[in-house]
């Protein structure tokens, strides 16, 4: 029993000397992030595109509407990282647009809709 209570207390002990520095949050531009603590012209984009994990528009599942089929092959460029060439609107439907991407010698690459409420893209190929 000696034994057990004086684990539990020293366990109990660890954890809460440990609370207050798991606790303590850096301030806004101070903790490493993805610069890792580094200016912006000591190293190039970020390793994930154009796509920014401080930037609450972002971030996955954040509704960006399109207001124009321009807005949307734009999107889509972006997306896939293509020439605009490489991009075909076929048909705008009631909540989005359907378009196909080809590969840069003229095949199918991907069939999408993009939603023009959400700005989601999704393939239905």
């Amino acid at each position: 029993m000696k034994y057990f209570l004086s684990t539990y207390f020293l366990l109990s002990l660890l954890l809460l000397t440990a609370l207050p520095a798991a606790a303590e949050e850096p301030e806004p531009g101070q903790g490493r992030g993805w610069r890792g603590g580094r200016t912006p012209g000591e190293m190039g984009p970020p390793p994930f595109g154009d796509y920014c994990p401080r930037r609450h528009a972002d971030h996955y599942g954040a509704r960006q509407p399109l207001q124009t089929p321009d807005e949307a092959r734009h999107r889509l460029r972006l997306f896939f990282n293509v020439p605009p060439a490489q991009i075909t609107l076929r048909k705008e439907v009631r909540m989005g647009y359907i378009a196909d991407i080809t590969n840069a010698d003229g095949s199918l690459f991907d069939r999408v809709i993009i939603d023009k409420r959400s700005g989601r893209i999704r393939s239905i190929r």
